[in-house]
């Protein structure tokens, strides 16, 4: 009996997407962003990812743990959703960020150079949505 209760909802929501094509109501909770990349739906948010690659011992892993959650501060702050990555590897020195906005990769940047790619970023990403609205405006402008 627990297992019917427990995959009843899952089997009704695939029966539904199956019938329906409404990809809402796919199973394994899926994304507003993969639907986005899918062009199901339409979405004028700007992602923005950080790899942080860090020495790889404890501490430095630490550090870019707690660069990361300053820099997804410093996004929100800005009005853009940040994600993070670390990337321990086997060097020497301090942390390294890449900011990849739409595919653009920039960087690398330090810790006391972060300032300036997230400055960098949010311009990247301004160009970005100007760009998508262009786009969209043309794209009414066409289908009338």
């Amino acid at each position: 009996m627990a297992v019917v209760a427990i995959a009843t909802p899952a089997t009704l929501a695939l029966s539904y997407y199956h019938l329906t094509g409404d990809p809402t109501f796919r199973p394994l909770a899926i994304t507003v962003e993969r639907l986005v990349s899918q062009g199901v739906v339409e979405d004028d948010n700007v992602y923005v990812r950080t790899l942080i690659s860090t020495d790889g011992t404890p501490e430095g892993n630490r550090l870019g743990e707690r660069l990361g959650e300053k820099l997804i501060r410093a996004f929100y702050g800005k009005g853009l959703t940040a994600r993070y990555r670390i990337d321990p590897q086997p060097r020497k020195g301090p942390p390294q960020i890449l900011i990849f906005v739409n595919g653009t990769a920039l960087g690398p940047f330090t810790a006391r150079t972060a300032p300036r790619g997230i400055q960098l970023a949010t311009e990247a990403a301004t160009i970005t949505r100007q760009e998508r609205a262009k786009a969209a405006g043309a794209s009414r402008t066409l289908s009338r």
